[in-house]
This record gives structure tokens, C-alpha cells and sequence, in this order.
């Protein structure tokens, strides 16, 4: 497996024929390469999480968790995807 521009010099090197990775980066990518195309559906969906110890007092938990829901309702998340040129990817609502 290979990761980022290596992904797609190797993938050219080696005449490859599929190739998988982060939807924005590849769709900008695959838009300068006319002998390339996208598909459409998805290859998979990346589910962002936030763990944390068992052992946590609730108080931690709690705060941890109102942390998440304000930065989604303040916008902060979308405007993080968008600035890396994730626009396309929803987050979920606040709450």
C-alpha cells in the first residue's frame, strides 16, 4: 500500500489499472488525466471518532462530548473540511 503522491506515482509507474483513496484529492487529480475516470459510488466511507479511557470521570466525558457538539454547531468542522478541501463531506448535525 502507498499513501498520497507515491500512491499515484506508483500507480503510473507500475501501469496499474485501479486505484483507490480520499475522493477530493483523486477527483482533482483524475480531472487533469483525460485517460483516467472516477467512479461514482464510493470505495468506502471514513467514520471520524473520539475515544477516550474507561476510566475517565463522567465530568471529562461530558465535557469531551459538549466540546464535539459545539464545534459542529459552530461551524468549526465544516469550515476545517473545507479548508482542506474536504467540502463535500457532510457532518453530522449538532446535538
Amino acid at each position: 500500500m502507498v499513501r498520497g503522491n507515491e500512491g499515484v506515482t506508483a500507480f503510473r509507474a507500475e501501469c496499474l489499472e485501479v486505484a483507490a483513496g480520499i475522493r477530493e484529492p483523486l477527483t482533482e487529480y483524475v480531472a487533469a488525466q483525460p485517460d483516467l475516470r472516477l467512479l461514482a459510488d464510493p470505495f468506502m466511507h471514513i467514520r471520524q471518532a473520539l475515544g477516550t479511557t474507561r476510566d475517565r470521570e463522567p465530568a471529562t466525558v461530558d465535557f469531551l462530548r459538549d466540546l464535539v457538539e459545539e464545534l459542529k454547531a459552530s461551524g468549526f468542522v465544516a469550515d476545517a473540511l473545507r479548508r482542506s478541501r474536504q467540502s463535500a463531506t457532510p457532518v453530522a448535525r449538532a446535538g
